[in-house]
């Protein structure tokens, strides 16, 4: 397994690092294969973040690293997790991929952790153009964007 240098941080490409051995994972991905922009999937099956770009990835995100840990998904007997600290974690992530069941983006200055597959597409700059519009009653449809420099993504990490 190969570990991963410096994270893209491209405006004109995005950055996914997630694990094909989750589902939200996969389908994250299925949507930017989707799409026709340039992106840098990072599978944690097959590649290792370093421990240092964990704790970076965390502060970007204004999380702690346990906090990027889908704690159902460990392989380890811990009852109380509040004495584990971010070295703990990253060994815990190091040694289960599946444990980041939900896939990081970054973009530019731009990251979120994707809860939803769908929600990937804020980082394209989709919007509702032309959804009022109906081509039933013979409009021509104007799919345009209408939006300047605004971001819809909730919780203010983007």
């Amino acid at each position: 397994m190969k570990e991963m240098g410096v994270i893209a941080t491209n405006e004109n490409q995005l950055t996914l690092i997630y694990s094909s051995n989750t589902r939200v994972g996969r389908w994250t991905l299925s949507y930017l294969e989707g799409i026709d922009k340039p992106y840098l999937a990072i599978d944690l099956c097959k590649t290792k973040v370093a421990d240092t770009q964990w704790v970076e990835i965390a502060e970007k995100l204004n999380v702690s690293v346990g906090d990027l840990v889908d704690k159902r998904e460990m392989e380890i007997e811990v009852e109380n997790t509040s004495d584990l600290d971010d070295n703990d974690w990253i060994k815990v992530i190091q040694k289960n991929d599946k444990v980041i069941s939900y896939p990081i983006a970054i973009m530019g200055n731009k990251i979120k952790q994707i809860i939803n597959a769908p929600s990937i597409m804020d980082f394209f700059e989709v919007d509702s153009a032309g959804l009022e519009q109906s081509p039933a009653e013979g409009n021509t449809l104007d799919i345009e964007r209408t939006t300047d420099d605004e971001t819809f993504i909730e919780g203010g990490n983007i």
